[in-house]
């Protein structure tokens, strides 16, 4: 299976070119559509990515991205039912009580652990923490 589940951080990254990382974050996702990896994501992250998009690229920027995703066989979106929701909650928020990870971060890790994606195109750290590769790999910091 080469499928990777793609988190807004490095979705956002790779469209606009004022984030710190777009190079790198652009040069990664244009690999992974040239291999024809399987472009995994939710509804929620979606949604995240959407609204971030408008608030640095504007309202067309969005629905352009909302085209684009739908009309690509390349991405599947999947939808978050109460089953997942609750199992995020159970198997990431309180399990891993300690660190930060949002509802949305959860939900996708226990999408990553149900569809057995071991990768993420994501510049949030939390996918590490939670045991997942991310893609582009984090850049080590001296010291």
């Amino acid at each position: 299976m080469n499928a990777v589940f793609v988190d807004a951080s490095a979705w956002i990254s790779s469209i606009e070119p004022r984030q710190k990382h777009h190079e790198a974050t652009l040069e990664a996702r244009e690999r992974l559509v040239d291999e024809g990896a399987d472009l995994v994501t939710t509804n929620l992250v979606l949604a995240e990515t959407h609204a971030l998009l408008i608030r640095h690229r504007g309202p067309r920027a969005g629905l352009q991205l909302l085209d684009e995703v739908e009309a690509d066989s390349q991405y599947t979106v999947l939808q978050v039912d109460l089953g997942i929701h609750t199992d995020a909650v159970d198997h990431w928020l309180r399990v891993f009580r300690d660190q930060p990870f949002s509802l949305c971060d959860a939900v996708s890790f226990e999408v990553m652990r149900r569809e057995h994606i071991p990768r993420a195109f994501t510049l949030d750290r939390h996918f590490a923490v939670a045991g997942y590769e991310m893609l582009p790999a984090p850049r080590r910091r001296p010291g």
